[in-house]
């Protein structure tokens, strides 16, 4: 009897111990997950896009002059999600050093519906410009057209302004893209027809606290969501996780 006390009492130990170690493993964040395994998240993507393409086409139509969409490039060109992952398994966090080297590997993919996208702008003529405004750091444009390259996302007539430095807003990069100045010189001015993003900062500029919250009540009841904005989803990240700052 004291044996079997005995084996069961090891048993007992060894199956609480294999519990506390299944319990104790992480899990994948959720919004990787759904990023990585799920089909929602294509569908999600690729109709943005394709009801976007009929927007833009018919404001397209009814522009005389030179014409630009823009688009911002992280989670809303390109998918990231690899990183985050890898980041995941190796349990470190975000750092400047390791995303620069993500960017530089190149192995970035592609939004699904954004090629088809792009390609039908690009299709509607000689006043159609796309525009990239990324928050990616101007050292790292080249790696970023590398990538877009290897994608079929970029074409010679395209323009990409990454960030100088903190001051170097996308405010006034979306600027540079309507006037022709600046990194767009050479191109002429252009009305912006639409916005692609990811994050509220892709749309508006968001000033200090009393700035954000006139935002946030602006963008409550703004009627260009869905007609000039168009916002992909992100659910692994963004500045909404640090209250718009």
């Amino acid at each position: 009897m004291k044996k079997l006390l005995f084996a069961g009492s090891i048993i007992l130990i060894l199956g609480c111990s294999a519990s506390e170690k299944t319990a104790q493993k992480p899990e994948m964040p959720k919004g990787v997950r759904w990023v990585t395994s799920s089909a929602e998240y294509i569908g999600s993507c690729k109709q943005i896009y394709t009801l976007a393409w009929d927007i833009v086409r018919e404001s397209a139509q009814k522009e005389t002059g030179a014409w630009a969409v823009v688009l911002d490039i992280d989670e809303t060109v390109l998918n990231n999600v690899q990183y985050e992952v890898e980041l995941f398994k190796k349990k470190a966090n975000f750092s400047d050093e390791t995303w620069a080297a993500w960017v530089e590997r190149r192995e970035a993919t592609a939004i699904p519906g954004v090629k088809q996208f792009l390609d039908n702008v690009r299709a509607l003529g000689k006043n159609a410009y796309v525009a990239f405004i990324t928050n990616r750091d101007a050292p790292l444009e080249e790696a970023t057209i590398d990538n877009l390259k290897m994608l079929g996302l970029w074409n010679e007539k395209d323009v990409i302004l990454c960030r100088r430095d903190k001051s170097d807003t996308k405010v006034l990069r979306r600027q540079e893209v309507m006037r022709g100045t600046g990194r767009c010189e050479g191109q002429p001015p252009k009305n912006i027809i639409a916005l692609f993003g990811d994050n509220l900062k892709d749309f508006y500029a968001v000033d200090g606290d009393a700035g954000l919250q006139k935002v946030l009540g602006d963008a409550h009841d703004d009627q260009r969501w869905g007609t000039q904005f168009f916002v992909l989803p992100n659910p692994t990240y963004g500045s909404w996780e640090r209250k718009y700052k």
